[in-house]
């Protein structure tokens, strides 16, 4: 299989993502919402057992509230997306946790930013916030914990990528020691 000279549109869509905290205050299209909701359920979750749940805010009290107990959201946005650890459905047989089910929480935020840039949209996942007072606010039961909000909306201003560190610091192949640069 040959692959093509030109990187593919979710190759753009990956590669051109990057942070958006300053947003318009343009509402998200409620069928634009239900794609990017979607995109964010078909993630991958350890042993399918998608211990997730989530809460779309766009009530303007509830996302002032928000943000008050939020400092990593520095701007208003039309939407947050508050992704929850269910510990309701990530218990082995033991008793104990999966830790899997954090990083499922992770992998399905980045699904919705992806899926936001792709609609035009802007997003910042943040986790610095004061997790009892958002749980009261969003009257989450107790076996789920907010692990992550993310805010989205419009971007105020054009996107530029940020900076990345170059490859040859940070990949290697086979091993660490391994600096082969035909790999690079």
């Amino acid at each position: 299989m040959t692959l093509p000279d030109q990187p593919s549109d979710f190759m753009r869509v990956l590669l051109g993502r990057s942070a958006v905290r300053d947003f318009t205050p343009e509402a998200i299209d409620p069928e634009v919402l239900r794609r990017l909701l979607d995109a964010m359920i078909a993630a991958p979750s350890a042993g399918n057992v998608q211990a997730w749940a989530f809460v779309a805010v766009q009530d303007p009290r509830t996302l002032k509230l928000l943000r008050a107990f939020a400092p990593g959201i520095i701007q208003p946005a039309p939407l947050i997306v508050a992704a929850c650890f269910d510990r309701s459905r990530a218990v082995k047989d033991d008793g104990e946790f999966w830790d899997e089910g954090l990083l499922c929480v992770a992998m399905a935020v980045e699904n919705l930013l992806l899926a936001a840039h792709s609609e035009g949209l802007g997003g910042c996942p943040v986790a610095s916030f004061r997790r009892d007072s958002v749980q009261e606010i969003l009257e989450l039961p107790k076996h789920l914990e907010p692990i992550i909000l993310a805010s989205i909306g419009h971007p105020a201003r054009p996107l530029a990528s940020p900076p990345r560190r170059d490859r040859s610091e940070v990949i290697r192949h086979e091993t660490w020691g391994n600096r082969d640069a035909a790999h690079n």
